[in-house]
């Protein structure tokens, strides 16, 4: 991170300013984690921060929202908030298309706006981009900048570090995971969070229709390539007949990297509104993020997401020729 933009962040964290903090549609740890850590810095140096995002935040993560800080978006209740805001936030992305029903409102409003983000191939939107794409997620940018600011962070700010730090870096397998990711672990259960704890709240939470979700998606499994490409499909139909939640897919996908054979791994799941989202995994030096780019997706490497305009079976044969291609390199 470039220390004039880290600086020219935190010269506008003055007392009375008013932040309204977001991050992307359907959010995850990483994004949860850094914007509740972000609020906590910001109030430390008497900024009034406000959390509004697009979705509801996964049950399987309300835990680190303690205090009940995160709200979601109701034009009549936040519309008025990001108008009168002095700086707009948004945490874990750049895309503004990925603001979801808030993007109207950001746009409109005469706030400062700023993306805290290591993904790479930033938008030009914002006004201060806060950028580090060697970092392993956005939580080690705003640690850093905690640190900068010689904030000293509650608990609860901590946990939800560990939480955006853990999922981001696939609980430290993913080649993002670099010694400043393990360095600042180690600092954050020095300063009290317990590792066996946070595996519990969340790992060991998993429903029972997940798991029956979990067996019924893996069993069906196509293998390509002599196993190169493994490809699952989710349609909303199964979904709906065993009870499961919108999240309870999102970890499936990682469980069939575990075979020996796989490099590229996608996950097709069909939701309400007859759209379809792609999850893409990736081992070693194959780039799911150049497959996902071109569709309007985006992420990393070796973990990328897009959502498709089109129903399944259509999403599938629209992907599969570049997915075959990049299994075969």
């Amino acid at each position: 991170m470039a220390a004039a933009e880290e600086q020219a962040f935190l010269a506008l964290a003055r007392p009375g300013r008013r932040f309204v903090l977001t991050t992307h549609i359907q959010p995850d740890a990483d994004g949860i984690g850094s914007e509740l850590a972000l609020a906590a810095l910001l109030r430390a140096r008497g900024a009034a921060p406000r959390i509004v995002n697009a979705d509801p935040l996964p049950a399987a993560l309300a835990f680190l929202d303690e205090a009940g800080e995160v709200e979601t978006w109701d034009p009549a209740a936040h519309g008025p908030a990001l108008a009168a805001a002095d700086a707009i936030v948004m945490l874990d992305n750049s895309d503004p298309a990925r603001l979801g029903a808030l993007e109207p409102a950001v746009r409109a409003s005469a706030a400062r706006t700023v993306s805290i983000d290591h993904h790479p191939d930033p938008d030009p939107f914002w006004s201060l981009l806060v950028l580090r794409t060697g970092a392993s997620s956005t939580a080690e940018v705003v640690f850093d900048l905690a640190r900068a600011a010689t904030v000293e962070l509650p608990p609860a700010a901590l946990r939800a570090l560990y939480a955006g730090l853990v999922g981001d870096t696939g609980r430290f397998r993913f080649g993002s995971t670099s010694a400043e990711a393990f360095a600042m672990a180690a600092e954050l259960v020095r300063a009290g969070v317990s590792p066996a704890a946070m595996f519990a709240r969340m790992e060991e939470c998993v429903s029972g229709p997940y798991l029956r979700l979990l067996g019924r998606t893996l069993g069906s499994a196509e293998l390509l390539e002599q196993g190169r490409l493994v490809l699952l499909t989710v349609p909303r139909a199964l979904v709906v007949e065993l009870g499961a939640q919108a999240e309870d897919t999102s970890e499936i996908i990682n469980e069939s990297l575990r075979l020996g054979a796989s490099r590229v791994a996608a996950l097709f799941r069909e939701q309400e509104d007859g759209r379809t989202k792609v999850s893409l995994r990736s081992k070693g030096p194959l780039d799911v993020n150049r497959v996902a780019r071109r569709h309007g997706g985006g992420g990393h490497r070796n973990a990328s997401g897009i959502v498709l305009g089109c129903p399944l079976d259509e999403a599938r044969s629209r992907l599969l020729p570049e997915l075959l291609e990049l299994a075969a390199e």
